[in-house]
């Protein structure tokens, strides 16, 4: 299968086009004529000026000899899938694995798209997953990892040092293509809330377009907005407190309802089993938001011990995110550093929660909440550095 490059440019939207009056789209936002991409297409292929006027369009040739418009459709004449096989794209990420680690605990056949790595994903393949090799930064890798697949579930993003654009919106581009093309029955995927708020942010602004896409692509799908994950706290706060290194905070107003991943991955299949979800975008969300100052506090309290703690004044960062923007090499620092712009306002990433819980037929005591979680965390860690305490001890005696 032969893949048309992907359009760079990402649109703004004070100069888009007005959209095309049969190209519904929810909002003020038109990216038919910037953002929509290219199909994906035959080289011999030349009717890139119907893009705009129709639904998006796959075009696909075997042997690249072929030419003209073929409307995606679903192949459900073949050979059937199982509903239990499901793709998951990012595995080895915080949320990733704790997707892995559900779908097969729940009986799913789990295939893992990886990047090709010299450190391989070998737990996932302990688990019980099949691991395949792709990259959504080159799209003529992805086909393949699509065959006999139900569901996808993508919960990938790109690496800190790579371009934003590079993996969440070109390789997210040419994945729900390819899914389309494939007759991929369903696609979950994992957006950020608020995103459709702060088109300053880069990455925000790429997942609400990247939904739009979706939305528009005629796939079956669940879109799920997420608040920020209970894990990152832990290398953020936790382990500096007990290291006693500095823990970096900022002076914002922002409160974050976290949620631990675990819950996260549970609700997502619970979500996935239930047709009437399908075509909806839900938003999860811990039972409480926090500010950044809250956080430390509590991991002080639950510690023991005082935090080494350096505020960076939010001003900092709007004026190192406006400096980095004067050279090219560090554009994508910069689009980064953009979520600064967010924590500028008394934002709060947090929602209710009990019309969800209600649809999904999910009791509200059993979401973890932050105490709890770095309640376990510092228990057991603290267990286990007294315990290696003990150990040297007896290891002086002896020697």
């Amino acid at each position: 299968m032969a893949l048309r490059s992907l359009p760079t440019q990402l649109p703004t939207r004070g100069n888009l086009h007005q959209p095309h009056p049969h190209h519904h789209m929810k909002g003020s936002l038109s990216w038919c004529h910037t953002l929509t991409p290219l199909p994906l297409l035959s080289p011999s292929a030349n009717s890139l000026g119907k893009v705009c006027t129709q639904q998006m369009v796959v075009k696909c040739s075997a042997g690249g000899g072929t030419s003209g418009t073929v409307q995606a459709v679903n192949m459900s004449p073949g050979t059937p899938v199982r509903p239990t096989s499901i793709l998951v794209v990012g595995a080895t990420g915080t949320l990733g694995r704790q997707i892995v680690r559900r779908a097969l605990d729940e009986g799913y056949d789990v295939r893992c798209l990886v990047r090709p790595r010299p450190a391989p994903a070998d737990f996932l393949r302990d688990w019980g997953a099949t691991v395949v090799n792709a990259d959504l930064s080159k799209p003529e890798t992805i086909p393949a990892t699509l065959v006999g697949v139900h569901t996808v579930i993508d919960c990938a993003t790109g690496r800190p040092e790579e371009p934003i654009k590079k993996v969440d919106w070109e390789g997210k581009v040419a994945l729900i293509q390819c899914a389309k093309a494939m007759g991929i029955q369903k696609y979950v995927f994992y957006s950020i809330h608020n995103c459709d708020k702060h088109p300053e942010v880069p990455l925000m602004e790429i997942k609400y377009c990247t939904e739009q896409f979706l939305q528009d692509s005629g796939l079956p799908h669940v879109i799920i907005r997420l608040c920020g994950f209970m894990q990152g706290l832990i290398g953020q706060y936790a382990v500096p407190i007990l290291e006693e290194k500095s823990v970096w905070g900022t002076d914002a107003p922002t409160r974050i309802a976290y949620m631990d991943t675990q819950d996260i991955a549970r609700l997502t299949f619970v979500a996935l089993r239930n047709e009437k979800i399908n075509g909806r975008t839900l938003t999860f969300s811990g039972p409480r938001a926090w500010t950044t100052q809250e956080v430390i506090t509590l991991c002080e309290r639950l510690a023991g011990q005082d935090a080494n703690v350096t505020m960076v004044p939010v001003s900092v960062l709007r004026f190192t995110r406006q400096l980095t923007r004067f050279f090219e090499w560090t554009n994508d620092v910069a689009d980064r550093l953009a979520f600064s712009e967010v924590l500028t306002s008394d934002t709060v990433f947090s929602v209710p929660m009990s019309e969800t819980f209600d649809l999904l037929g999910v009791d509200a005591k059993d979401i973890i909440t932050l105490e709890k979680y770095l309640q376990d965390y510092f228990t057991n860690i603290l267990k286990k550095l007294k315990d290696l305490k003990a150990q040297s001890k007896q290891a002086d005696f002896y020697i």
